[in-house]
């Protein structure tokens, strides 16, 4: 259970950090830069790869809470779900959860999608066109979006995890 404690808080903060790291920093530069970004843009997300790097911070830190979870609550007891730490932890869980999903189904396709079009834009040879630019929009809208999302989710995750043993 230690092993698996430190599992889930290393990769915990590096899930959540990263997190905010990309929201308050990353994507506004990205954005504001436009088609000027698309260097950095592929040496991060193309060459480094850094949805992946998220997606395996966010699933060793499920991995590892839900085991704990299970393990805490012996096998999904009511008994221990129902008290005030089992919901809070449950809570939390959930949120880190939704968290993950919606990274894998719809950040992570999106953020590439970023990567596809600004290499589209390369291609093109001269200024973007209009229609290449409203896609860059679309798909740079909607990693900011999904982005704040999971950004309150994962901070709603830690805030349950940070007190849960404390309240009950």
């Amino acid at each position: 259970m230690i092993a698996f404690r430190i599992l889930h808080i290393l990769a915990g903060v590096l899930w959540v950090g990263g997190t905010a790291l990309f929201f308050f920093y990353v994507e506004p530069t990205l954005t504001k830069l436009g088609p000027d970004a698309q260097k950095f843009i592929d040496e991060v997300i193309v060459r480094r790869k850094l949805p992946m790097y998220f997606a395996a911070a966010a699933t060793v830190t499920v991995l590892a809470g839900v085991i704990m979870y299970w393990r805490d609550s012996a096998g999904l007891s009511n008994g221990w779900m129902t008290t005030t730490s089992g919901i809070v932890f449950g809570l939390g869980g959930l949120a880190a959860l939704v968290s993950w999903a919606l990274g894998l189904a719809v950040t992570a396709p999106s953020v590439k999608a970023v990567g596809a079009i600004g290499a589209e834009m390369r291609a093109s040879g001269g200024p973007p066109s209009a229609e290449l630019m409203g896609r860059m929009h679309a798909a740079q809208e909607r990693v900011r979006q999904v982005g704040l999302i999971n950004l309150v989710l994962v901070f709603l995750a830690v805030i349950c995890m940070a007190s849960a043993r404390y309240l009950g």
